[in-house]
This record gives C-alpha cells, sequence and structure tokens, in this order.
C-alpha cells in the first residue's frame, strides 16, 4: 500500500469516527438535554469538526514523503487527478442541488437564515474530501496490484 492509499484509508477512518461520534453524540443529546433531532444533530456535528479537519491535515503529516524514495509515480499523479475532478464534481453538484432545493423549498423573495450558508459549506468540504479518499481507494483497487 502506497502513501496516497494511507492517507486515503486514514481520511475515510476520521470521516467514519466522525460520523459515528456524531450519531452517538445525536442520542445522547436527545436523551439527556431533550434537543429536537434536528438541533442535537447540528450540534454534534460541531463537536466532531475536529476530527473532519484533522481528516485533512493529519494524514499527509503522519504518511509523510520519505527522502530518497520517490514517493509517486505517473500513474499516481493520474489517480490523484481523477480524485481531484470527482471531488469537485460531487461538491459542485452537491451545492446546486442545495441551491435548487433552497430556492424551491424558501422561494424566490425569502431568505435562509445565515447559520445555514456555513452548514452548507462544512457539508460540501466534507463531501469532497470523502468523494477524493474514496476515489483514491477505488481507483488503486481496480488496478489489481495489491502491492502498489
Amino acid at each position: 500500500m502506497n502513501r496516497m492509499q494511507r492517507i486515503a484509508w486514514c481520511q475515510l477512518g476520521f470521516v467514519g469516527g466522525a460520523v459515528v461520534f456524531s450519531v452517538i453524540a445525536m442520542g445522547y443529546f436527545v436523551w439527556r438535554y431533550e434537543y429536537t433531532f434536528s438541533e442535537a444533530w447540528w450540534i454534534a456535528v460541531g463537536y466532531a469538526a475536529p476530527l473532519l479537519i484533522l481528516a485533512v491535515i493529519a494524514p499527509p503529516v503522519i504518511f509523510r514523503k520519505r527522502r530518497g524514495r520517490v514517493d509517486c509515480d505517473e500513474r499516481d499523479l493520474m489517480i490523484d487527478c481523477t480524485a481531484a475532478r470527482i471531488a469537485f464534481g460531487a461538491a459542485f453538484v452537491f451545492f446546486i442541488g442545495v441551491c435548487v432545493t433552497t430556492w424551491i423549498v424558501v422561494g424566490v423573495d425569502s431568505m435562509i437564515p445565515a447559520v445555514w450558508l456555513t452548514r452548507i459549506v462544512y457539508i460540501g468540504w466534507v463531501t469532497a474530501v470523502i468523494a477524493h479518499a474514496l476515489t483514491t481507494v477505488v481507483c488503486y483497487s481496480r488496478g489489481g496490484l495489491a502491492n502498489e
């Protein structure tokens, strides 16, 4: 398994851990403080934000480039480029879908709360991270070479 695969799996692990933590925290907030599900979800996601930030920052630090070794070749760069394109496309489709849905639900002349904007950007960013990591893992698994 090369550096890019390890980074992708680590990112998926951090995001999965953040989702599990959010679900557990949401249940706790509903049970203990009697929040509604939507209030509890956003509070729990706020507490999981450091895990999602670590999903981007920690893996490249943990799996550093080694001195004197070639860490990637043309195939790795091609896979990373493909993953970046798919991540951008997924985030773009998410943002367009949210804009259209908001326009249909809220209406043309109405306004949305400002807190929605941060939530939309936050979920769009998580969508891009997940899409990039999943694409990287899938592209390497399709290659058929387990040790690359």
